[in-house]
């Protein structure tokens, strides 16, 4: 190969480096904008009195168990559905037609709960509310479960 082909594919291979460099750094600074333009979300964390005080007051109130199946059985605040953390894809999908309702998630002590409605709060759910402590503060506060 000649000095002259050997230049050219070294341009070529810069300017070919050069574009899809530049389109990557396009989309990392693009999808700064697009996501900013969605509104943000937060979510509340309440204690079992003020659970209890929504559930006597909303009817329509939702109340998510995100613990497995098996805890779940043992006992459960009245009125919960069963949503395991282990299937976020299923849980955003029954709850897509409710975002606009109350929400109120809970785990064992909480903290799974958190970032969960950390997630749905990027996915646009808008009334969210996390039980401070789960489970545990719920019947450490003298609040009944059922089976």
């Amino acid at each position: 190969m000649d000095t002259k082909k050997k230049i050219y594919l070294q341009y070529a291979g810069i300017f070919i480096l050069t574009i899809v460099l530049g389109g990557i750094l396009f989309i990392i600074k693009t999808s700064d904008i697009w996501r900013s333009s969605l509104p943000k979300y937060e979510y509340a964390t309440i204690l079992p009195k003020e659970l209890l005080e929504m559930m006597n007051q909303n009817k329509e109130l939702i109340i998510i168990d995100t613990r497995i199946k098996e805890y779940f059985k043992d006992g459960h605040i009245k009125g919960a559905v069963n949503l395991p953390y282990t299937s976020m894809k299923t849980m955003n999908k029954v709850l897509k037609n409710e975002m606009l309702k109350d929400i109120v998630i809970y785990s064992e002590d909480g903290e799974r709960s958190k970032k969960i409605c950390e997630i749905l709060t990027n996915l646009g759910f808008s009334k969210l509310k996390n039980l401070h402590g789960g489970i545990k503060n719920w019947t450490d506060s003298g609040e009944e479960v059922v089976k």
